[in-house]
């Protein structure tokens, strides 16, 4: 099936890239070097694999925002929930592209108690404590007629200098990924669940789980958006 919704042209695409990437460098890259320095003791882990891969997809590109079935196979396009089955598809896991369906207990299983707070009117997130590497996280949208759903979905990276940190979609990114750890506003206020994919055995370096060996990232047989760097293979 061909892409239902693309953002972007090339033109535009590399244009907006490259208008990016010197924020990009100052804030994604930086958050990088902090994961990798503050999980070092879980390389080579399933979920530092995982973590890695979600963090290839936003490096070397490809990636613009948009949807439609398998679109990012076919185009190098997709969304949160594409990107999330993407990332976690490279290791045997069968997730939904659709976000709606995250709160399916299909998609993993509940992380209890991690809840959005308020404090001096600024949103955050309680429970982090309970979170691991790779945890899915999700907001809430509202429908015009009252009535929510889950919008948005992210691979959890960590706490970086005390923030919970996601790899997700994003504006403002070179490609259609970026990283997020700001939770003051719409990230606390709509924060909805956590949804945990990983078996256990997953935070062990070196353990292989059965059935998720790394089949390697997919390079889409098209793309609006070329490679801007050279594309180095994990």
């Amino acid at each position: 099936m061909s892409v239902s919704y693309v953002l972007l042209s090339t033109e535009e695409a590399i244009a907006k890239y490259k208008k990016n990437y010197k924020d990009y460098v100052r804030k994604e890259l930086v958050k990088v070097d902090k994961y990798r320095a503050t999980y070092r003791n879980l390389k080579g882990s399933l979920a530092d694999q995982v973590v890695e891969r979600a963090i290839w997809y936003m490096h070397h590109g490809y990636t613009v925002y948009g949807n439609g079935y398998n679109s990012y196979h076919t185009h190098g396009v997709l969304d949160c929930s594409g990107f999330a089955k993407l990332v976690f598809g490279d290791f045997g896991f069968k997730l939904s592209g659709v976000s709606k369906k995250y709160e399916s207990i299909e998609i993993g299983r509940r992380v209890e108690g991690v809840h959005p707070k308020l404090v001096d009117s600024y949103w955050g997130l309680d429970g982090v404590e309970n979170l691991r590497l790779g945890d899915i996280l999700t907001w809430w949208k509202q429908r015009a007629d009252g009535t929510y759903f889950i919008g948005h979905v992210g691979i959890y990276m960590g706490q970086l200098d005390g923030k919970p940190t996601v790899i997700c979609t994003a504006t403002g990114a070179p490609t259609a990924i970026g990283i997020i750890s700001k939770y003051k506003h719409w990230y606390g206020k709509h924060f909805y669940n956590a949804q945990r994919i990983l078996p256990e055995g997953s935070w062990t370096p070196d353990v292989v789980i059965s059935g998720h060996k790394d089949k390697g990232p997919v390079i889409p047989k098209s793309y609006v958006l070329p490679p801007q760097n050279p594309i180095i293979m994990p």
